[in-house]
């Protein structure tokens, strides 16, 4: 081989290994500004931006996402995984005004709850429908229903439990409960398919706000208020719900307070606080002069609010 080839193939072998560096290199440039920007902080705060929480920084500037300025925030950085530990919140009167949090009194009330049942026309006097076992422990004899059959479904029939059968059916976990028809159509079919509610009445019952109750994972959550509007997560255990109001079988004592409204905002702030550090002081974070302390968003922000 000529060395005016050697030299030809010398330089395009070059130019090959340059161009795979150049385009490896932007590669790369083009998946950083992809990632979150995250630093390494040796004090209690970083800088972030309000619209984009991923952005965490060592120093002021502009979101690289949006450009918005970024705010200092107090604290460590939370880590990317946040369990279900939840911490105590501490906020202002002035705070949960704006939150629209407010405070319930749990108090003792009558429910009047009803079970939706299904199910048949047994003969002109009687029917027999499914109740699930967890609705069990409030059906016995006695007990009024209405409803209306798959016939005449302008006619209402209505009755009273006669008896409730001891044998839980291992498919549908329901049991069998029979009905005395005591006002219907004057002509019912046997067989014909039924649908109805069983009203209860729940005398003297410790209840709270729908509103008050959080729905996290395998437990029901409440936010229970201490002293100084210190608010606590507290596990309840629910029984019926009627007219915006759950049943409270456990957890809540008459006379006591707690939120209600918007409490995924107090329940968002509870959750990043448990997560950054377990217990939380009597007061809030402190912030910069110019800035307060923002509950749903968890982070400082401009400007001043009242106490």
């Amino acid at each position: 081989m000529s060395k005016n080839k050697w030299y030809l193939a010398i330089i395009v072998l070059i130019l090959v290994v340059a161009s795979l560096w150049i385009s490896q290199t932007l590669l790369k440039k083009g998946e950083s500004k992809d990632k979150p920007q995250i630093s390494k902080l040796d004090g209690n705060y970083y800088w972030t931006c309000p619209m984009h929480p991923q952005i965490h920084m060592d120093h002021a500037g502009e979101c690289p996402i949006c450009h918005m300025k970024l705010v200092k925030v107090s604290d460590k950085i939370p880590e990317q995984s946040i369990n279900d530990n939840r911490s105590s919140v501490q906020a202002t009167p002035s705070q949960l005004a704006l939150l629209g949090i407010q405070k319930s009194l749990v108090e003792k009330m009558d429910l009047h709850p009803v079970v939706p049942v299904s199910g048949r026309v047994l003969n002109s006097s009687s029917i027999a429908f499914q109740v699930y076992e967890n609705d069990l422990r409030y059906i016995h004899p006695g007990l009024q229903f209405t409803g209306e059959g798959s016939i005449q479904l302008d006619e209402e029939i209505s009755g009273v439990i006669s008896s409730v059968d001891s044998i839980v059916d291992p498919t549908s976990r329901t049991v069998r409960v029979v009905g005395r028809i005591e006002k219907g159509p004057k002509r019912l079919l046997s067989e014909t398919s039924f649908r109805g509610d069983i009203k209860l009445e729940l005398k003297n019952r410790i209840a709270i706000p729908e509103s008050s109750v959080l729905h996290a994972g395998n437990a029901d959550l409440v936010y229970l208020f201490n002293d100084g509007n210190k608010l606590t997560p507290t596990v309840v255990k629910l029984g019926m719900k009627a007219d915006g109001f759950y049943e409270v079988l456990s957890g809540l004592n008459a006379g006591e307070a707690i939120s209600s409204g918007p409490n995924f905002l107090i329940d968002s702030e509870a959750k990043i606080r448990g997560a950054s550090g377990g217990t939380i002081s009597n007061k809030l974070p402190e912030c910069p002069s110019d800035q307060h302390w923002d509950i749903p968003m968890a982070m400082c922000m401009p400007g001043k609010t009242s106490k």
